[in-house]
Parts: structure tokens; sequence; C-alpha cells
């Protein structure tokens, strides 16, 4: 007599999805029901936020952009003698995007302090 296949890890399977789809919907639901409520009342900024100049998060996030890549390029740099020219290659389509990055950045006047 043959043992019929265990259904256990089959339910489990689905048990799993069907628990991650209850999540997003009871999310969708909750997220749904914030943006149908009316505003209770409107704030207005107070007058430090007002004076707050946007450059400097622009700045940030540019330094963010090259501090990331030096995070890239220090394991790249480790790893460059064993794996040859194609690191190499890989590094430079890196650099090439973050310099187009960059090159669109200064063309739409976002390096321009005023």
């Amino acid at each position: 007599m043959q043992d019929s296949p265990s259904a256990g890890p089959v339910l489990g399977d689905y048990g799993f999805v069907a628990l991650v789809l209850l999540m997003a919907l009871g999310l969708a639901l909750l997220g749904l029901a914030a943006f149908a409520r009316a505003p209770r009342r409107t704030v207005g900024a107070p007058p430090a936020w007002a004076q707050f100049r946007f450059g400097y998060a622009v700045y940030a996030l540019i330094f963010l952009a090259f501090d990331m890549e030096m995070i890239f390029m220090y394991p790249w740099a480790v790893v460059f003698a064993d794996v040859g020219v194609s690191a190499f290659l890989d590094m430079l389509v890196f650099i090439a995007l973050l310099s187009a990055g960059i090159a669109y950045a200064w063309g739409m006047g976002g390096l321009e302090w005023e």
C-alpha cells in the first residue's frame, strides 16, 4: 500500500500566502479609511519651518549618493584582482550612471546655490 503525500507543507504554504494577503488587505483598508475621512483642521507651518530652505536637502541627497558610491567601491576594490576585467566593466557602468545623474542635476540647476 502506498502512502499518500502529506498535505501539511502545501497547506502551510497556502496559509502563509493567505496571511500575507490578509495583512495587505487590512493595511489597504486602513489607508483607505485614513484618506476617506474629512480632515478635522488645517495646520499651518510654524515660522521656523516657513524659513527652511529645501536646498539643504538637495545637497544632503547628493552627498548620500556619493557616500553610497564609496560603500560599493570598497568591496569592489578588494575583489578586483580576483575577478578581473568584468569587475572593471561593472564599475565603469556604475561610475557612468552616477556621472549621468550628476550631469542631470547640474543641468537642471540642482547644484546652484541661491
